[in-house]
């Protein structure tokens, strides 16, 4: 399938299963269609089909009355089909709907689905848009629904003023019984009132044509713009993100370690006092040279063989300074913890802060990164659910909404 150009028009068909979708693209000259006769639907996916002059796409049928059911995920499957194709524009919007008193939250529900196409489309989505009732009979449920949506969308009346209706019911599904066949019209006649032969596709097209005059030239531009979610890593438009972001954010810290505060010294644990080096050396007395007058006459009588002396004391002392005081508080000073010297290098490693010894269990947790305690308010964030670190730049780990910027 070749991209399409300005030129080319896009019709797109939503509404209810069963309700003539896939056989109106034949209508339009689609090949290999898939048409079903019942409420199952034929149309699972998303499927875009070659026709004359452009683009016809064929949505899954809405088979949920749930007025408030999310649908983002079918228009997300819609654009992205559109931009595997490089369908710019969409030019005809087809809501195929059958009549039904019950139906006003399907209605409503279908009516905001073909909003949310037009989301950054600056014009009227309803002015490209054909209501297509399967019957003879137009009934306003559709209309009413679809005005009550704009209405609330844009806080604008008449929204729909140029939106086509189409009514249709095809011959060839009446009952011989039934008034259209009984009475033997004319195609022209049948036409009149919404009544269409299968086998006259071309009857039907001119019809669809003359609701379309004007949608070539003022498509329903798709105006792409590119966001960045502040959550994860999607960047994209809002209507193509998938469904998958990140919670909201927590602080934490990275890295943690034990350790102990401070940086670690050398020191003496305890204090100092002051001591003698050595051995104290008791008092005593000792035999000295006698030179007392009575002595050298001992000496001269004797002519020397006798040489008096006398008892000296001798005061006691430290050997290591000689200091004679007993009671002295030392010659130096050293420390009570190993014994060495004042001025020698400390004995113990400790940390100066915790005052804790080198080698002892860490008395603090703190972060690596920030240095910061481990109570305290993390300095990194990451997502509360899967905790990744990056959020910003990975893909999302929940279904939650994005968080894309408002324009």
């Amino acid at each position: 399938m070749s991209g399409a150009s300005s030129l080319q028009r896009c019709i797109l068909a939503v509404g209810n299963t069963g309700n003539g979708k896939s056989f109106t693209a034949t209508i339009f000259g689609a090949q290999n269609v898939k048409i079903g006769h019942s409420s199952k639907s034929e149309t699972d996916t998303i499927t875009i089909y070659g026709i004359k002059g452009g683009f016809y796409i064929d949505t899954p049928g809405f088979d949920d009355s749930d007025e408030y059911k999310n649908d983002d995920e079918t228009v997300r499957s819609i654009f992205r089909k559109m931009m595997e194709a490089k369908i710019q524009d969409i030019t005809t919007i087809l809501w195929f709907v059958v009549p039904d008193a019950r139906a006003k939250g399907s209605y409503k529900r279908q009516a905001r689905f073909i909003e949310s196409l037009a989301k950054y489309y600056k014009g009227n989505v309803w002015d490209n848009t054909i209501i297509v009732t399967k019957g003879d009979k137009i009934e306003n449920g559709p209309r009413d629904a679809a005005n009550e949506i704009a209405l609330r969308e844009h806080n604008k009346d008449n929204l729909l003023s140029n939106t086509g209706e189409f009514k249709i019911l095809l011959y060839e599904s009446l009952l011989p019984t039934d008034v259209y066949v009984q009475m033997g019209l004319t195609s022209e006649r049948l036409n009149t009132f919404g009544v269409f032969k299968g086998s006259e596709p071309e009857r039907i097209l001119a019809k669809y044509e003359s609701f379309m005059d004007g949608h070539l030239k003022h498509p329903i531009g798709l105006n792409l713009r590119v966001v960045k979610c502040s959550k994860c890593f999607e960047e994209t438009d809002p209507r193509l993100a998938f469904p998958e972001c990140h919670l909201e954010t927590e602080s934490f810290h990275p890295n943690v370690e034990d350790v102990h505060r401070g940086n670690v010294i050398v020191t003496h644990p305890s204090s100092h006092y002051r001591k003698h080096s050595d051995y104290y050396v008791e008092a005593t007395t000792r035999q000295e040279f006698d030179d007392s007058p009575q002595a050298w006459t001992v000496r001269v009588v004797t002519f020397g063989i006798l040489n008096p002396t006398r008892p000296a004391f001798v005061s006691g002392y430290w050997k290591c300074c000689h200091n004679k005081n007993a009671n002295s508080p030392g010659c130096k000073q050293v420390y009570h913890c190993c014994g060495r010297d004042y001025q020698s290098p400390g004995c113990q490693k400790i940390y100066d802060e915790c005052k804790h010894k080198h080698g002892e269990a860490p008395c603090l947790k703190i972060c690596k990164n920030c240095k910061k305690i481990s109570d305290a308010e993390g300095c990194k964030t990451r997502c509360k659910n899967c905790k990744n670190d990056n959020p910003r730049n990975t893909k999302g780990c929940i279904k939650v909404s994005h968080n894309f910027p408002i324009e």
